[in-house]
């Protein structure tokens, strides 16, 4: 029995050796693939080496060269062009309109007849009045040559004097009556507007025409406080007319008002508009966009807006020395149109990276793909 026994146990660990066998046989071609995959990692690994390491690849970035440039900080308000001065036109008598000489867009000149009312009665009256003052001038005459042969009194010759001054009055009087329904153009200018037409009724004083003296257009614009300061008459300003928007037209400032409106804190300032550039032709009501250049800063350092990184509230820049990086601390002024002056940490020629700083670092090697003006 102990034999058996034996044979028993010593046939169920050869069995049992048998199935570990056969396992890890199964086993082997994962664990051969597990092995050749690590090795591969690894290899690849060793083919890309990490940044700042040995053979690791310059990074490409955008630089620009600092040099002196003029920077100014700019604000634009909108305002309708207008003429340098508007003329209303009015009656002066009551009476018909017989004449109607001008219409809108009409240019005309100072002086220039442009309606006639009803003058009828008034120039009647003063032919009437002209020849009593001929007849009153020609007693005059007589009556002085009769006193300097002692014919007549001295007071005969004060009521021919009397006679002929109320005559001359009573002419000028007519004349003046006439004029007033002769209407004239009081400035040279462009007819704006025309409030009556012919064979209407208007009365005295009423406007009649509206004149635009357009021999200088002018914008005026309201203007903070804060940036007011920074103005002055005589000073250039840039027109664009959104009737043009490509065209860019010279301005200077006529005036600056001397008081600012107490609600609102602004300050009417006048703009004169120079000379057209070919094509444009500006007029009354056209939207203008005026642009100041306020704080000129003439021949500064500066640098993109891009190229000014802060840390800890403090700025900084990478500076391109060779074909690595250096962060310089720098000090800061103007902001102006995407550009910021440097005050201190930079010296002309030096190039700092103005694109492309994500994820650099002192020391990076780096080339430079974009170097910018």
């Amino acid at each position: 029995m102990a034999d058996r026994r034996l044979r028993v146990e010593g046939a169920a660990a050869e069995i049992s050796m048998t199935l570990t066998v056969l396992k890890v046989a199964r086993l082997a071609p994962a664990a051969l693939l597990a092995l050749l995959a690590l090795g591969c990692s690894r290899g690849g690994a060793q083919s890309n080496p990490g940044r700042g390491g040995p053979g690791s690849q310059a990074i490409p970035v955008a630089a620009v060269e600092t040099r002196p440039r003029d920077l100014a900080r700019t604000v634009t308000v909108i305002g309708p062009v207008e003429p340098i001065r508007s003329v209303s036109v009015n009656a002066l008598t009551s009476g018909t309109v017989m004449r109607m000489l001008v219409q809108e867009g009409d240019r005309v000149r100072a002086g220039q007849l442009i309606a006639g009312l009803d003058g009828r009665e008034a120039a009647a009256q003063l032919e009437r009045a002209r020849a009593v003052l001929a007849n009153a001038e020609a007693a005059l005459r007589r009556a002085e040559e009769l006193k300097t042969r002692n014919i007549i009194a001295d007071a005969e010759l004060e009521t021919a004097r009397s006679t002929f001054e109320i005559a001359r009055a009573d002419a000028e009087l007519w004349r003046t009556r006439y004029a007033f329904t002769q209407i004239t153009a009081p400035v040279s200018g462009v007819i704006t507007a025309k409030r009556v037409e012919r064979g209407g009724a208007v009365s005295s004083n009423q406007s009649m025409f509206e004149i635009a003296d357009d021999s200088l257009l002018v914008v005026r614009v309201q203007v903070s406080e804060l940036d007011v300061v920074h103005l002055a008459a005589g000073s250039e300003a840039t027109v664009q007319l959104d009737a043009y928007p490509g065209a860019r037209i010279e301005g200077r400032i006529r005036r600056v008002f001397p008081s600012a409106d107490p609600a609102s804190r602004l300050v009417p300032v006048e703009i004169g508009l120079g000379r057209m550039p070919p094509g444009v032709h500006a007029r009354p009501g056209f939207l203008a966009r005026i642009e100041f250049a306020l704080d000129r800063r003439r021949g500064v350092l500066g640098v993109p807006a891009s190229a000014v990184q802060v840390s800890d509230g403090a700025p900084f820049v990478y500076v391109v020395s060779g074909d690595t990086l250096i962060r310089r601390p720098v000090e800061t002024g103007l902001t102006a149109a995407g550009w910021i002056e440097v005050t201190r940490g930079l010296e002309a020629g030096e190039r700092v990276v103005s694109s492309g700083q994500m994820n650099l670092r002192p020391g990076t090697l780096v080339r430079i793909s974009d170097k910018q003006q």
